[in-house]
């Protein structure tokens, strides 16, 4: 995973539409009420206080079990995705070009990324799916035992700890279910692919004169995934198709040009002059995947007994296996990917390779070169595509009661396990050269290292490759080139324990009510690995050099939540409360924080509550933040120093010596060789120009300060409408980020020389850039703001009539982050989110959803509709793009057999009018390889048929 601002990878397979009627708290709060409760309290999301009326001075929107199965989504995180607060996601859609991690599934909250999101399980930590983070898997979630989903936005760190920067998403798993329940789905695309099965058994009883109870769940989910080349708007590269092709291109004078100097091959290996990438070229998009496949195995399992009134013993048990894979067209590898066994780059194919063609040679002596540089892809060679195994299991144990008549404690502890194995094909680039660098012998071609005059070199396994045409490969040279078959290979673990103690209840009365706290105490360890195989370690393969990651830390917390109520059945004080929180978190990383909010609630009358909270949220960095290993780029970097401009070796001086940066020539070895003739670099100096990316041990933590003002009207007078308006600010500080190489460089010479820049760049004694490195720092910040709206309306007709119809609009007023102080501000609102440049998501000014249910006995039919608005995007200058507005719409029609709902059948269609996402082509930097548009922002399946079966017995 990439430790930059926002996460390489993304977001949402199912069309972006809205499938759940939510509503801010305490409006859907009390619509989850008869679940909920446990005697006449119960406990929401944003607070750990039982309320018995359910108020809360944040909003949380809650989605109920009921309106998860109107969506007709097999895994929790297309539900999630449909949410407005719910930013661009990791996901299947966004994974196939990740190293590791294929078809992870996050959640993403306020757009600031998925490690500021804390997802808790009946209110506990989870343990993470993505090694070195926090980062939870949605995958190892059991989609059908979730009793309803709760989230809040804004600062929560006071209450819930690290990480709760953008908000907590709460699944509350359904612990109480009694009997037996099947419910199997089939999805398919109207293009006959797409296919998707679910199969999920549930079963629950109670037992001991009910003093007992215990559920079980076992779920299969595939997901067969989707290929680019089965939709129009991908099928193709767009606008040009790569110049790397499978079966070669060969330039005597390296430039790669269709001017008849470079050659190629046509059909039946033929030898012809290369016409161009979209003549001669590959299509890659033949190869990728949009969505990659996931094939998911859940097994859940909860119990509690009641050893008498006052205590009960409770477990939690879940398993969770994944298989993934992606797909990837074959690796492009060129003369400059490789390396002598010097250390000194590959300058190509030598003349006295006998598979060179003779028309090839003689254009080589007649441009005077005896190295021949080449592009090929390696098609007959090996498969660089990722397949994934991915296992985590969790249990917690624990006890919880009351005592002293008004106070509840619960006491728990937790431990979870991730492991992630990955493994792909691979090209070793010692045995490429030399396989290359072959001569003639007398039965054949040989290597020429096992008959030059070196007996130190050779390798009897060593088998001369010939590239020159399709399929030309020997399975004997692929089989040398590859180690015979051997695999890279990635191994991870997570490591995470917590125990938690808490103590809750009501200790005296205000004149509004009684005064109610809960406090505790917690103790959390968190280990990660991440192991890649010696060879990529090494960078012996044509992949990234990647290095291992190892770490480990402890948190010691305490915490005090206060509410008072002030007020209460007054004139103009219907009721009038205070609330505070305060955390204290000792990390064995970054020393002792602090989080607090401080807020209220005031109803003049029943009708209308007016609600607001301040608070100042932390996130302690994370494993991969403090510790990864140093890895080693080669950036495609410009010094501003040099007077060719990066050009290299034979282009002209463009940039006189009095012309240059004050702080290039305040350089003593740099002036002087301006002055006499030109500080200038060769192409090979560029060309080895390194640098380090990696963890830093010495980060702070970030903070937010958190704002959120807003008012529920619910009148007396129009029963069942209910209306919600809420302003919410997150201002970020001390973002854990990268500089950039290039930034570095220029801002270092071109700028006030800060050492934060100029730390990061080594010179060598001519005053020449070796190394410019990027590791992690507290230089970044985000500012997010907006108002949610939502109106929801329910109302019943005839003898068995009902209708439901909730609008939710999210208006954005400010998306933006600044990299470094003093830096450029990306304004984002209206802006796409950027898979090449590392850009917060998709800002969309407004996004509407609205859902309509209307049902009559045992038969009801739902409609809902999701608005994206309308996209100028010019920040990818001169990439320029715009588009119109977006409507999804989805419906599902469901009916039982009877009245007690025991046997429901159920149809839906996904974006019902098949709308197509806009393409922008693989050049434009929104563009996800592929996909030829935004993959984390459009629907990019289509029309989408499914049918299901829902029996309880």
């Amino acid at each position: 995973m990439s430790n930059t601002y926002i996460p390489r990878l993304k977001w949402t397979a199912a069309p972006l539409v809205l499938s759940v009627a939510m509503i801010s708290a305490p409006v859907q709060a009390q619509d989850a009420a008869a679940e909920e409760a446990s005697g006449d309290t119960i406990v929401v999301t944003g607070s750990r206080i039982a309320r018995p009326d359910l108020t809360s001075s944040v909003p949380v929107s809650v989605v109920s079990q009921e309106q998860i199965q109107q969506t007709g989504a097999a895994n929790i995180q297309d539900v999630l995705n449909e949410l407005p607060s719910v930013g661009q996601n990791i996901s299947r859609n966004s994974t196939n070009f990740s190293t590791t991690g294929n078809g992870i599934a996050t959640v993403n909250l306020r757009n600031l990324g998925s490690a500021r999101t804390l997802v808790l399980v009946n209110g506990r930590r989870f343990v993470a799916g993505l090694p070195g983070t926090s980062v939870v898997d949605l995958n190892t979630i059991p989609t059908d035992l979730i009793k309803d989903v709760q989230v809040v936005t804004g600062g929560a760190s006071a209450v819930y700890g690290s990480e709760a920067i953008a908000g907590v998403v709460n699944f509350i798993l359904d612990d109480k279910f009694e009997g037996i329940r099947f419910h199997g789905q089939g999805t398919i695309s109207d293009e006959g692919d797409s296919g998707r099965y679910l199969a999920s058994l549930t079963a629950g009883t109670a037992f001991a004169d009910g003093r007992g109870h215990i559920v079980v769940n076992g779920s299969y989910d595939r997901d067969n995934g989707l290929r680019s080349r089965n939709r129009g708007f991908s099928a193709v590269d767009n606008p040009n198709r790569s110049s790397f092709a499978a079966q070669g291109l060969f330039s005597p004078d390296g430039r790669f040009s269709s001017d008849g100097t470079t050659f190629t091959y046509g059909p039946g290996n033929s030898l012809k002059p290369y016409e161009g990438a979209n003549i001669d070229g590959y299509n890659r998009n033949q190869d990728r995947y949009l969505g990659v496949p996931v094939e998911r195995y859940l097994v859940t399992g909860l119990a509690s007994y009641e050893l008498s009134d006052n205590a009960t013993l409770f477990f939690e048990g879940s398993y969770a296996k994944s298989k993934s894979r992606s797909s990837l067209e074959p690796q492009a590898v060129a003369n400059t990917d490789l390396v002598n066994a010097d250390g000194t780059p590959y300058a190509g194919i030598p003349l006295s390779n006998p598979f060179i063609p003779t028309a090839i040679r003689d254009a080589m002596i007649a441009e005077g070169v005896t190295s021949l540089a080449f592009r090929r892809r390696s098609n007959d060679i090996f498969d660089r595509s990722n397949k994934n195994d991915r296992e985590t299991w969790r249990a917690v144990a624990g006890l919880r009661g009351s005592f002293a008549d008004s106070l509840n404690y619960e006491v728990y502890y937790g431990h979870g396990e991730t492991k992630d194995y990955t493994r792909s094909g691979t090209v070793f680039g010692p045995q490429y050269v030399n396989a290359l660098n072959a001569v003639a012998g007398p039965n054949g071609p040989v290597c020429s290292i096992n008959v030059d005059a070196d007996p130190n070199n050779d390798d009897a396994a060593c088998v001369p490759i010939n590239i020159f045409g399709f399929n030309t490969v020997s399975a004997a040279a692929a089989d040398y080139v590859t180690r015979g078959g051997q695999l890279s290979e990635y191994r991870a673990k997570v490591k995470q324990d917590v125990f938690s103690a808490t103590v809750s209840g009501e200790v005296f009365e205000l004149p509004g009510g009684a005064l109610s706290f809960a406090t505790g105490f917690e103790y959390r360890r968190e280990k990660s690995s991440e192991d890649f195989d010696e060879a990529t370690n090494l960078g012996q393969t044509l992949g990234n050099l990647l290095t291992d990651t190892r770490g480990k830390y402890n948190v010691k917390e305490g915490f005090l939540e206060v509410v008072a109520p002030i007020l209460s059945d007054r004139p103009f004080f219907h009721y009038l409360g205070l609330e505070g929180a305060v955390r204290y978190s000792d990390y064995s990383t970054v020393g002792g924080v602090w989080s607090w909010k401080a807020g209220g609630e005031w109803a003049p009358i029943p009708d209308i509550r007016f609600r607001g909270i301040y608070s100042e949220a932390t996130r302690a960095p994370n494993i991969s933040e403090l510790f990864s290993a140093q890895s080693e780029t080669f950036p495609a970097i410009v010094d501003p120093c040099d007077q060719r401009e990066g050009e290299g070796d034979g282009a002209p001086i463009t940039v006189p010596a009095g012309s240059l940066p004050a702080a290039c020539l305040a350089i003593p070895a740099i002036a002087a060789a301006a002055n006499a003739g030109g500080f200038v670099y060769s192409t090979a100096q560029i060309q080895t120009i390194n640098g380090f990316l990696g963890g830093n041990p010495n980060l702070e933590e970030e903070t937010a300060k958190t704002l959120t003002l807003g008012a529920v009207f619910q009148p007396r007078f129009a029963r069942g409408l209910s209306l919600t308006v809420d302003y919410y600010r997150i201002k970020l500080k001390n973002a854990i980020g990268i500089i950039g190489q290039q930034t570095s460089l220029n801002e270092c010479m071109t700028g006030n020389g800060d050492a934060l820049f100029c730390d990061n760049i080594t010179r060598d004694a001519t005053g020449r850039v070796t190394q410019v490195d990027a590791f992690n720092l507290n230089t970044g910040s985000f500012l997010v703001s907006g108002i949610d709206t939502q109106v929801k309306y329910s109302t019943t007709f005839g003898d068995a009539g009902r209708f439901d119809l909730a609008a939710f609009w999210t208006h954005l007023l400010k998306q933006q982050q600044t990299s470094y102080p003093g830096g450029p501000t990306q304004k984002e609102v209206g802006q796409l989110d950027c898979y090449s440049c590392g850009r917060l998501g998709t800002g969309f000014r407004d996004k509407v959803n609205v859902s309509a249910t209307v049902g009559w006995d045992n038969v009801s039919l739902n409609w809902r509709v999701n608005y994206l608005s309308s996209v100028v995007d010019d920040l990818t200058d001169p990439n320029r793009i715009s588009t119109g507005a977006y409507w999804y719409h989805d419906a599902q029609l469901r009916f039982s057999l009877d009245d007690k709902k025991k046997y429901d059948f159920y149809l839906g269609i996904d974006n019902v009018f098949d709308k197509k996402p806009p393409v922008f082509g693989d050049t434009n930097p929104v563009t996800f390889p592929g996909a030829q548009t935004s993959a984390t922002t459009y629907d990019l399946y289509g029309r989408l048929f499914y049918a299901g079966v829902d029996f309880r017995f």
